[in-house]
């Protein structure tokens, strides 16, 4: 009776384990989703995550299973006057030789310390001084729908303390040379789930002004 009362019981974990394996598949789809998808090209992956809406003239921000979970306000705020040296998604031979994959922002050419202020409103999470990675000295802003910027290679970063509000006219940075740059300029990304997408999405115009 007893060997009858182990193998049911057995049989009735081995059939919980089975279901509670297939669950977390099942839940953790969305989220492959998006790193099947990033893997793939971040530039399509930039496509599905943000577009801009042509009738609300608002940006779309999508969930990894495609429904469309916020509206964000377009910005004509660029962190840096300049001229646009590199775009986003570009593959250049320098890059590949480097192991750096496409680019993952865009850049804005200007003079050492000119300040950098944020495209739109936001909150610090993350500052950096340290020059100890290709992004350099950054300094990283939430601004909630799931979307974050960060603004890289800068001479330094404002110490502002994590959760610290800022917004465009709030200086955050200096541009600067550090990290893997080819010469004084901002490395401006906006990330959409952790995604580094086409900062173009959320931007009007051109930094240069004109």
């Amino acid at each position: 009776m007893k060997s009858v009362f182990k193998f049911f019981t057995g049989t009735f974990k081995r059939e919980i384990a089975i279901v509670l394996t297939v669950l977390t598949l099942i839940l953790a789809l969305p989220a492959l989703s998006v790193v099947v998808l990033a893997s793939s090209g971040f530039s399509a992956a930039s496509e599905v995550l943000a577009a801009v809406n042509p009738i609300t003239h608002l940006v779309d921000i999508f969930g990894p299973n495609g429904e469309k979970v916020a509206e964000v306000e377009l910005s004509t705020v660029w962190p840096i006057q300049g001229e646009v040296t590199d775009e986003f998604g570009t593959k250049a031979k320098w890059r590949q030789l480097l192991g750096l994959g496409g680019h993952t922002g865009i850049d804005i050419s200007n003079g050492i310390d000119t300040p950098v202020t944020p495209f739109t409103e936001g909150t610090v999470l993350t500052v950096d001084n340290i020059d100890d990675s290709a992004c350099g000295k950054s300094i990283k802003l939430d601004h909630g729908s799931n979307v974050a910027s960060q603004y890289c290679h800068l001479n330094s970063a404002v110490e502002y303390p994590f959760g610290t509000p800022v917004g465009p006219g709030d200086v955050i940075g200096y541009v600067g040379n550090t990290g893997t740059s080819t010469g004084p300029h901002l490395h401006f990304m906006i990330y959409v789930y952790g995604i580094p997408v086409n900062p173009r999405t959320f931007m009007v115009g051109e930094p240069s002004g004109s």
